[in-house]
């Protein structure tokens, strides 16, 4: 073909058009933030069982498999047991999910157990819709009060989040993970209603805190520390 023409030659040089940039998304589901937030904690596992609490969460956690590896097992307490011997080797927190009611309620002896020997996991658990609360619905815990598994694992965790909106799932996922790595170690709980199923709108997303810096323990050489007193010699008054 000849291109002598400047009206031809200019579409034939032009041939390889750039690929268009995709659109920004303008809504994010709970599930997307707090997976994104664990891949930017480097957390490598995910063990759980998948239900129908939390089939939102998997969904995210499928859709990022080439980031963060999920692992499903027979039963909760299973997986609870093999978050708390990864943090005993490792020494990193990984985290566990699980659906609600009985699904969740096979996990306290896990937690209890990593809590007494001061181990350190994030277990995310789900929860019925928040529109279900108080109507009965399958698998709720608790008769007295909506969506009451908190209550179940009050004295074997460190602190439980249950963020009942998507817009408090930031914050909530952020205190989780600074709890899990300052302190005595212990395991954290937050539930989530519908598995995060729900949208919010777009806005920033959490970014991990700068790990705690670990302060340097005073030399006992002379010189350092308050000075030594004898038991007869009185005490100087400050100035």
């Amino acid at each position: 073909m000849d291109t002598s023409d400047h009206l031809v030659a200019q579409p034939a040089a032009n041939k390889h058009t750039p690929p268009r940039n995709a659109a920004k998304r303008k809504t994010y589901k709970g599930a997307e933030i707090m997976v994104e937030y664990l891949i930017k904690e480097k957390v490598p596992y995910l063990f759980g069982v998948c239900g129908h609490g939390n089939i939102g969460f998997l969904d995210a956690a499928c859709s990022a498999a080439d980031r963060i590896k999920t692992i499903s097992v027979h039963h909760e307490q299973a997986a609870g047991y093999m978050a708390d011997a990864y943090y005993k080797v490792r020494h990193e927190p990984v985290a566990t999910y699980t659906s609600c009611g009985p699904g969740s309620c096979n996990l306290p002896i896990a937690l209890a157990g990593a809590m007494m020997d001061s181990s350190s996991f994030l277990a995310i658990t789900g929860n019925v819709p928040t529109t279900q609360f108080n109507r009965m619905p399958f698998q709720e815990t608790g008769r007295y009060f909506q969506g009451d598994f908190p209550s179940v694992i009050r004295p074997l965790v460190k602190k439980s989040f249950q963020p009942t909106r998507v817009d408090m799932l930031p914050l909530a996922i952020k205190q989780a993970f600074g709890l899990l790595r300052t302190g005595r170690p212990g395991p954290v709980v937050t539930g989530h209603p519908a598995g995060g199923r729900h949208p919010c709108r777009r806005g920033p997303r959490p970014w991990p805190s700068p790990p705690p810096r670990r302060a340097r323990p005073r030399s006992a050489g002379p010189g350092h520390g308050r000075p030594s007193r004898s038991p007869g010699q009185p005490r100087r008054r400050r100035q």
